[in-house]
């Protein structure tokens, strides 16, 4: 596959020529992993500190699809002028490219399971409309009964059909999202 860096933006994102599919997700969920396992290679910096990615990090696929590596949410480390200012940039972004958005990629821990924010967060998907579809990230960490929990949990907020299972580190899930994408 095909991929290219285009870069990380704050505002004037890069021109709607693609479409656009969102990986968001509570920080420290594996999103940047799992962006890598996704394009194949090492695209997203991944860290073992919380909150790493602060502008909105665009990638093509193919020449024919804009990834789009978004901030995590629900964690603010750092001046609180500086975690509005990230909201701001966040809720201007879904505003501004809600018509370009093909799909968001919702990233939620299959250990610690859905948080109050991950339900805020498809709350506000769904009022505005945006397709997603939830990535339980981190499975290989998960003991069956983890998963089987956090799955009942999601039930109450989601449809099963809209449910990955994921690792980064064993490569399951990526031929799923990978069909989402390119769909």
């Amino acid at each position: 596959m095909k991929v290219r860096f285009l870069g990380s933006f704050f505002k004037d994102f890069p021109d709607p020529v693609y479409s656009e599919v969102v990986f968001v997700g509570r920080s420290n969920v594996g999103k940047s992993s799992l962006i890598n396992m996704v394009v194949g290679r090492r695209v997203a910096r991944v860290s073992k500190d919380p909150g790493r990615t602060r502008s909105i990090n665009y990638f093509l696929l193919d020449d024919r699809v804009y990834l789009v590596d978004v901030p995590g949410y629900g964690y603010a480390k750092g001046p609180k002028d500086e975690v509005v200012r990230w909201k701001t940039m966040m809720e201007n972004y879904f505003r501004l490219r809600k018509e370009n958005i093909k799909r968001v990629f919702l990233l939620i821990d299959s250990v610690v399971g859905p948080q109050k924010t991950d339900v805020q967060m498809i709350d506000w998907l769904e009022f505005y409309g945006l397709p997603f579809v939830v990535v339980l990230t981190k499975t290989d960490k998960a003991s069956q009964k983890e998963i089987s929990s956090t799955l009942r949990k999601l039930k109450e907020f989601v449809s099963e059909g809209a449910i990955i299972k994921s690792s980064a580190k064993e490569g399951v899930g990526k031929k799923e999202i990978l069909s989402l994408i390119f769909e």
